[in-house]
């Protein structure tokens, strides 16, 4: 019953990262888009653009990044880790690799969550306050964290998969 809950939260989530960060990127590229057309073939352009597609870059880059955790999109130390013969010696590289990981990312959600809590002041054009533009990064490093701590004991007792030639 514990297993069949935590699969349809882990479901969700996955659901949720995917779904924020294609839309986050399909509203960029429509914004960048009109807003370039409306420059420069109507000699105007959207005053808001600007500022709401960095709040989109830095949402698509949040969410995106616990989505490459996911995927195994981002770079490990795999030729490090590797190097050793012996397995254990290995599995404790990984494992401190891993702690330093999760480590640092406690850190950037803890500051970050601080930075959000504080944004009291308004946007430039819109007139939001800045903290719901900021929420994305400790949502974004939380995911992460969520994304290592479900992936840590593959990560740690499994050789990585070697890419190249051999």
């Amino acid at each position: 019953m514990m297993k069949k809950i935590l699969n349809s939260v882990d479901t969700t989530i996955h659901w949720i990262e995917d779904t924020v960060s294609a839309v986050s990127l399909a509203a960029i590229v429509a914004i960048a888009a009109a807003n370039t057309i409306d420059r420069y073939i109507f000699d105007s352009g959207f005053l808001w653009a600007d500022e709401l597609n960095q709040a989109l870059l830095v949402t698509m880059a949040m969410f995106g990044s616990a989505r490459a955790v996911r995927t195994g999109g981002h770079i490990e130390f795999g030729t490090v880790s590797s190097l050793p013969k012996s397995k254990s010696v290995r599995i404790a590289i990984r494992s401190a690799i891993l702690a330093i990981t999760i480590g640092f990312l406690i850190f950037l959600f803890i500051i970050c969550a601080q930075y959000t809590a504080r944004g009291t002041i308004l946007s430039t054009v819109l007139k939001v306050p800045r903290m719901y533009y900021y929420m994305s990064m400790p949502i974004g490093f939380a995911l992460c964290l969520y994304e290592y701590i479900r992936t840590s004991k593959n990560k740690i007792v499994n050789d990585p998969i070697s890419q190249g030639n051999e």
